[in-house]
């Protein structure tokens, strides 16, 4: 009889139990909670010295993304973690990722 042979993901499967959790929707309108957009200011363009604002222009969130002397900075309580800025970065790095919140820790 032929071995059972697994496909990559059924083999994924099998070795971590479950698969990665979704990335957010890039809908605007409904809040994914659970993300947050971070800039990473080597690949950024505006950190660069080169004139950049896609992703301020393009935010669906009015007030997440704030042009500070030249340079985006992501408001953390405003973001929606939509991913929409991710989408349109132009750098050749894409210098905006979308990572889950971090909670405080709850101190007695």
């Amino acid at each position: 009889m032929p071995p059972a042979t697994l496909n990559r993901r059924d083999w994924i499967r099998t070795v971590f139990g479950r698969q990665p959790d979704p990335l957010p929707t890039a809908n605007a309108s409904e809040p994914v909670g659970g993300f947050v957009a971070v800039i990473a200011g080597r690949n950024c363009l505006a950190y660069q010295n080169s004139f950049c604002s896609t992703c301020a222009e393009r935010c669906p969130v009015p007030g997440a993304i704030v042009i500070d002397r030249g340079m985006p900075r992501i408001e953390a309580a405003t973001c929606t973690g939509c991913r929409v800025c991710a989408d349109v970065c132009p750098a050749p790095v894409n210098a905006i990722l979308v990572t889950p919140r971090r909670h405080p820790a709850i101190s007695p």
